[in-house]
């Protein structure tokens, strides 16, 4: 997945948080650039409940992080429940 991203450069987002300014002018260019599209392409898949929650970001990565966050913990506490099932 991380090859597609980088084709479409939108990796830089995801993963680094907006350079500061003394950072090279192309540099920072390109990491608005792959913000913006990425941040249009992940709410543009969301659903409306997801999409009124997320709107008001202004990151990519903050959206990512947020999603990862919330899904990968639910995903933990389903695991944990089987689990205890599993074992009663």
């Amino acid at each position: 997945m991380s090859t597609l991203l980088d084709m479409y450069g939108v990796a830089l987002a995801l993963t680094t948080s907006k350079p500061g300014s003394t950072t090279a002018t192309k540099q920072v260019d390109d990491w608005i650039h792959a913000n913006k599209v990425c941040h249009h392409t992940l709410l543009s898949v969301l659903s409306n409940d997801l999409f009124d929650v997320y709107a008001s970001y202004k990151n990519a990565k903050d959206i990512w992080d947020s999603l990862i966050l919330k899904y990968i913990a639910e995903d933990i506490v389903r695991q944990r429940f089987v689990i205890a099932n599993y074992y009663r």
